[in-house]
């Protein structure tokens, strides 16, 4: 029998689910955008994949999910929609089962939203490097106390967002998305061997650079070579694509605006997203 204190009491509750206990399952954040559910193939892509790494079964086909998110979406001109598959069944952290429950929610963003290019913002360094490389790194999965942490840090510094660095020292992503850097000759972002997610929008920032014609390269970047970079941005399907204007600790100022690579990639985006 579980009991949750509240207010003075106890209470009984029901069994708590195994994405409470052990952070047992996956998630993925959509942005419904004028009453369509944006890269959902890529979404649902990753969710299939992560819940074979973690061999969780889907309660539903794919074509079915996405069907029904499809008619979910449809009310919302702009909104997050949550997925999250979790474990069924008790067990301490050997799991009983491979079946799997489903949840979505929906809510709507604010009205006033910049998107796909986001408002210029200033970062910080998280000083707890933690990410690591793993079967399921490239997944968002349930176990994000790191991020929560890195989040609650960037608050406290007066910061809109935190860099997160690897368990190694390199950079990695940040506390919702992942980074990207222009030094004059190539567009860069984490490896994935940093235990980065492997953004969607990442993916779709990738892609809109390479038709630009712009050298991309993925790899293991020490946090000074921000310091040689003409401008940073960041990424994830909520915000889009995030200019970074400063960082906390660093005297140098990044190009954001008219005539940067950055604007170049967003304008290819909204021809994309329509």
């Amino acid at each position: 029998m579980w009991r949750l204190y509240v207010k003075g009491f106890w209470q009984e509750i029901t069994l708590p689910s195994r994405g409470e206990l052990f952070g047992d399952g996956i998630f993925e954040t959509i942005h419904v955008w004028r009453g369509k559910c944006l890269f959902l193939s890529d979404h649902l892509r990753r969710l299939r994949e992560g819940a074979q790494v973690l061999s969780l079964q889907l309660p539903l086909s794919m074509e079915a999910l996405e069907k029904e998110l499809r008619s979910f979406c449809q009310a919302y001109e702009n909104a997050r929609l949550k997925l999250v598959l979790y474990r069924a069944g008790e067990g301490t952290y050997t799991p009983l089962t491979s079946e799997a429950y489903l949840k979505v929610h929906i809510a709507p963003l604010p009205g006033s939203f910049s998107f796909p290019v986001a408002r210029p913002q200033r970062l910080v360094i998280f000083p707890s490097g933690f990410t690591v490389f793993t079967p399921w790194s490239a997944y968002k999965t349930l176990s994000a106390v790191g991020y929560v942490q890195a989040a609650a840090y960037a608050k406290a510094q007066g910061c809109e967002e935190a860099i997160v660095l690897s368990a190694e020292g390199y950079l990695s992503e940040t506390s919702r998305g992942n980074i990207f850097f222009w030094d004059g000759k190539a567009l860069h972002t984490p490896s994935l061997r940093t235990g980065c997610v492997r953004g969607v929008f990442r993916m779709q920032v990738i892609q809109a650079a390479r038709q630009l014609g712009l050298p991309i390269e993925e790899g293991l970047y020490p946090v000074e070579k921000l310091a040689e970079a003409e401008e940073v941005f960041t990424t994830n399907v909520i915000q889009g694509l995030v200019p970074v204007i400063g960082m906390k600790g660093m005297s140098k100022t990044f190009r954001t605006g008219q005539g940067t690579i950055g604007e170049a990639i967003g304008g290819l985006l909204v021809d994309i997203i329509g």
